[in-house]
């Protein structure tokens, strides 16, 4: 089976995915398909199965086809050059072929997927990397992959907003702006989709909105032309064996003392640090030996906020610390004798090289012991921010790789009640007692870690923090700050502080935090390291603050800019700024949108005989049953006074009906529907401390584009409209009407 990709700017057929299917039965579903392949250990041949069969069907077409075949990234490794070389001599003419790699589980074998993406290119194959942001730290691998297609996961274009969303296209974007790949959105099944897409800078699209999976369609398509690659059998290009090599290729090494060499290392892990979870860190210790206690750490750190943290050397463990994916080196690869350090993320790149000036050339020289020396040791390095040298670079470390069984699971903080606990809950001794006198009766919640334990436990917590949290000090000591944390806590706020804590920097935030009783408060917080004489930051010390009613103060007045303050329904310019956007939508899709005015009659006479406050009742009472009156997807707003607008959004072209599966009544029809509804869902009786009265309305509508082509125009036609009714009914009302 075959699904369409068009052009989303002028619905263009340019490609089509081949789409596997077993035969009917229990197997027929991809996702059976492929479980039973995997249980029987062969996935790789069904993958290579499928993948023929799909070129088969393309070939039979007499026009240009560019075919899209999802290779699983295991795949690539288990087909080899050999296999994948087979099929492509096997490909017609006239069929290009793109290979999409899916995004998930790119960073267990990210060195084998790196090079079957080579070979792909070397066949002459284009590359789409899919999935795009289902698994966001799979975008690490995105740069060195450098896809001719980024497939944008649907969850991205079907979901809601967020900052993890913004994140992935953000990165998405970046890459696409550096290398000129295509963006494709799946899932397109609406025109929401379809802006949502457009938004995040979608090219192409493909889902049910523009053709069901089924037969080739090879009818007016205008095959996609993808970036050519390296024609085959143009023969391999040299490359530099090293980063020291790849580097010095265009920059003159500089000499410096250990000392310099050092320090600029760990800024550049600093740096890393405060960076989001889609970096890579790739590392080379001329020995395993150089991984000391503190260096572990801050790897450790480095491998629990990034997406890959791999690290090579002679004699390099496996795991050299939790999450570390360690590979040692042969004796004779010439990077055991370079010092190396590379970070890459979507927005970030930096290499530093080193090797000791005693070594002769990029092929090893002499090896020297160490990053940890002996005094007077003096190194030669490159420094580079350039990002295309950085990748260059990243992919000869990359290539060293060996596969990983997946990440390591994180420590666990420390438990309630444990001996580590109990070492902990005495205030260190070198607090000057003044200092812990004036804290313990300041005002704002104050409290200090340990930056040298394990999980950075708190040490200290003052009376003010006790009696924010609700917590007591048996129950602070000993525990990560994180316990205040619960459900409704933003994780994208949490990150960053994580990040800038973990990287020795102020913190400055606003978090929901949550009390011991569960009620939850805006905690304001101020985090600063405090260091030794030697520079090493041995505490954190955090001033918190609760600022729940700023906070809640701020949030209802950014509500009350949007939403009419008495019925809580969207205000006037809310309601307006809606209908603009609708319109705007069914320019583009042809279809209808409809305002509807509705005005309470008489309404001057409850305030008249009841008062004000009877009256705003009666409008909050109003408003409440118009709603439960309105469709899931129409927006009904309060214009001001007793006037409301309710407005419809796609409905068919006026005067005619859906067609197809979505069959259903004309835009006018719907209109006369939800004009009944809203008049019956008036039609009660509505109570007054002193009286039961019922409350009428009149109503008018106006269509675009039949009846005006403009938001202000359409208002006014529903309003004149609106009168007509209101008029008509006061003349049947009248004994001489």
């Amino acid at each position: 089976m075959y699904q369409p990709i068009v052009d989303l700017h002028d619905g263009t057929l340019v490609g089509v995915e081949a789409l596997s299917r077993g035969a009917p039965g229990p197997l027929e579903s991809a996702a059976a398909l492929f479980a039973a392949g995997r249980a029987a250990g062969t996935p790789a041949d069904l993958d290579e199965a499928c993948l023929r069969s799909a070129l088969r069907g393309a070939a039979q077409s007499s026009a240009a086809v560019t075919l899209f075949v999802n290779v699983e990234p295991a795949t690539l490794s288990a087909l080899g050059p050999r296999r994948l070389t087979a099929l492509a001599d096997a490909v017609a003419e006239h069929v290009r072929v793109v290979v999409e790699v899916t995004e998930r589980d790119l960073l267990e074998r990210a060195a084998e997927v790196v090079r079957g993406v080579q070979v792909l290119r070397d066949l002459g194959w284009g590359v789409a990397l899919d999935d795009a942001g289902a698994e966001p730290k799979g975008l690490a691998l995105m740069p060195f992959l450098r896809p001719d297609v980024i497939k944008l996961d649907l969850a991205l274009v079907r979901g809601h907003t967020t900052l993890l969303t913004a994140a992935v296209v953000n990165a998405v974007r970046a890459e696409a702006e550096r290398s000129g790949a295509i963006l494709l959105a799946e899932g397109i099944e609406s025109e929401q989709h379809l802006d949502r897409a457009l938004a995040m800078g979608a090219r192409l699209g493909q889902g049910w909105m523009f053709g069901r999976p089924g037969p080739l369609p090879t009818d007016g398509m205008s095959a996609l032309s993808v970036p050519s690659a390296r024609a085959r059998g143009a023969g391999p290009v040299e490359v530099p064996r090293t980063p020291f090599a790849v580097l010095a290729a265009t920059s003159t090494a500089q000499r410096a003392a250990e000392p310099l060499v050092a320090s600029m290392t760990r800024q550049l892990e600093r740096q890393a640090l405060l960076l989001d979870e889609q970096t890579v860190v790739l590392a080379n210790f001329q020995d395993a030996q150089a991984m000391t206690p503190a260096t572990r750490r801050r790897y450790e750190s480095l491998a629990s906020l990034s997406a890959l943290t791999a690290v090579t050397g002679a004699g390099m463990p496996d795991e050299p610390a939790p999450g570390v994916h360690g590979t040692a080196l042969e004796a004779d690869d010439p990077l055991t004798g370079q010092w190396v350090v590379i970070v890459v993320s979507p927005h970030f790149a930096a290499a530093l090289v080193a090797r000791d000036v005693t070594s002769r050339d990029d092929d090893g020289g002499d090896r020297p012991t160490g990053p940890d020396a002996q005094p007077g040791r003096r190194l030669e390095y490159l420094l580079t921010y350039d990002r295309q040298r950085v990748l260059d670079a990243a992919g000869l470390m990359l290539q060293r790789v060996r596969p990983t069984s997946g990440a390591a699971a994180a420590p666990s903080p420390v438990a309630r009640g444990t001996p580590a606990q109990d070492a902990v809950r005495v205030p260190p001794a070198d607090l000057p007692d003044l200092l812990l006198r004036a804290i313990a009766t300041a005002s704002n919640g104050i409290v200090i870690a340990d930056a040298l334990l394990p999980d950075v436990p708190l040490v200290y917590a003052n009376a003010a923090f006790l009696d924010l949290t609700g917590y007591s000090e048996e129950e602070v000591l000993g525990r990560n700050c994180r316990f205040l944390q619960g459900p409704a806590t933003d994780p994208s706020q949490v990150q960053p502080i994580r990040r800038r804590i973990l990287a020795g920097r102020d913190v400055h935030a606003v978090l929901l935090n949550y009390r011991r009783g569960g009620s939850t408060f805006w905690n304001e917080l101020h985090i600063s390291p405090v260091t030794n004489p030697a520079g090493e930051i041995t505490h954190f010390i955090g001033n918190q603050l609760d600022v729940t009613s700023r906070i809640e103060r701020e949030r209802r007045t950014a509500y009350l800019a949007h939403h009419d303050e008495l019925t809580m329904l969207p205000n006037r310019s809310h309601v307006l700024e809606h209908l603009e956007l609708e319109l705007r939508r069914a320019r583009r899709s042809g279809t209808c949108v409809a305002a509807l005015m509705v005005d309470l009659d008489d309404f001057k006479t409850i305030n008249d005989r009841f008062g004000h406050a009877a009256g705003d009742s009666a409008l909050t009472w109003a408003a409440r049953r118009l709603r439960s009156a309105v469709r899931a997807g129409d927006l009904l707003g309060r214009l001001g006074g007793d006037e409301f607008l309710v407005v419809l959004a796609g409905l068919p072209p006026a005067g005619g009906r859906r067609e197809g599966p979505a069959r259903g009544p004309s835009a006018e029809e719907t209109v006369r529907r939800v004009r009944e509804h809203l008049h019956a869902a008036l039609d009660a009786p509505f109570e007054l401390p002193d009286a039961t009265v019922r409350l009428r309305a009149s109503s008018g509508a106006a269509l675009f584009p039949l009846d005006a082509g403009e938001a202000a125009e359409l208002i006014a036609r529903a309003d004149a409209a609106m009168y007509r009714h209101k008029t008509g009914s006061r003349q049947q009302a009248s004994p001489n009407g």
